[in-house]
């Protein structure tokens, strides 16, 4: 039987720096690498079965837990079942992929979610708002599939008709449906105070991400204390108690002023993180926050072969900071 110590789970191009950077960092580790992508994940799942190749660390980026025919999750059912370890576990991964449960699991939490309304797949076409919910959600306000991702199925400015909510509805006609308040960002600079945060391994790592260009910017310990960031990671971190799992990714938006100010979680897990490093000037990660994850990733694998724990805490990663400034 073939054994790899760290398989990862990724659609994209060879040439990504996400699997560069992964092939050096187990290299360094002595761990072999088995990249998981579309053209071979029928074949890999087969061999898995067939008990042919082991992988005692798999770490997945691309299962639908709700599609039955998903080849991913099965990939990521069968490291499981032979006893390797997936990140993030498929059951948790599962749960948490449902916004209209994580919803009311946060706020049950006493996290900062917007005001939402719940659409259950069997209510009729005909749904429509009372004027104390329409008043609540104030206008525009967002539709989303419970169980959607990447901005698929999205209605960004929902006026409230019933002909509109419908027609949002048969995107995905078997999910729940939430309809949110929209939240507008306070601008924090020359960015939106919008962030998608990422959580590894008990580290944080946030970033500006401006939702409309897509344009990340790595936080820097001079904006987490200008802009009074730190319940980022608060947040954050129980989401990351809530949902049991060890990497995703969160939005979370930063709104009003004075005593309006508030956090607001608006995207609440995403377990397939966005890791495709793209030229700045049409947005995309960091570099070097996707090489760090890569090298977390590969330090983690080799944790688990060599059966060292980690240390339990939290650290919040920010952008390196130019040694010369002495004012942060």
């Amino acid at each position: 039987m073939a054994a790899y110590d760290l398989g990862f789970v990724f659609i994209g191009d060879k040439k990504e720096s996400i699997i560069k950077w992964l092939r050096e960092e187990s290299s360094l580790r002595g761990l072999k690498f088995l990249w998981i992508n579309e053209p071979n994940a029928p074949e890999m799942l087969s061999k898995i079965e067939k008990r042919k190749i082991k992988v005692s660390f798999l770490v997945d980026n691309e299962s639908n837990y709700y599609n039955p025919e998903d080849i991913y999750m099965k990939v990521c059912y069968a490291v499981k079942d032979q006893g390797g370890r997936v990140v993030d576990d498929p059951d948790n991964a599962r749960a948490s992929a449902d916004k209209s449960v994580t919803h009311y699991d946060f706020a049950e939490a006493g996290l900062p979610v917007p005001y939402t309304i719940v659409v259950r797949n069997w209510q009729p076409d005909d749904f429509s708002l009372s004027k104390d919910q329409l008043k609540k959600l104030g206008l525009p306000f967002i539709i989303k599939p419970a169980r959607g991702f990447g901005q698929h199925g999205v209605v960004k400015d929902a006026s409230g008709d019933i002909t509109q909510i419908a027609e949002a509805r048969h995107f995905s006609r078997g999910d729940n449906f939430l309809l949110q308040e929209k939240i507008v960002p306070a601008v924090l600079g020359d960015m939106p105070g919008w962030f998608r945060v990422y959580y590894l391994f008990g580290e944080i790592i946030p970033c500006f991400w401006h939702p409309e260009t897509g344009v990340y910017r790595h936080v820097t310990l001079r904006e987490m204390h200008k802009f009074r960031l730190l319940p980022l990671a608060r947040y954050v971190s129980e989401i990351a108690r809530i949902v049991n799992m060890k990497f995703f990714s969160t939005e979370i938006a930063l709104a009003g002023q004075g005593k309006e100010r508030r956090f607001v979680i608006i995207d609440y897990v995403n377990d397939q993180v966005e890791l495709c490093v793209r030229p700045t000037k049409i947005g995309g990660p960091v570099p070097e926050v996707v090489h760090h994850i890569a090298e977390t990733i590969a330090e983690h694998a080799w944790m688990h072969k060599v059966g060292k724990k980690p240390i339990t805490h939290r650290d919040i990663w920010l952008a390196k900071a130019a040694t010369e400034d002495e004012s942060i």
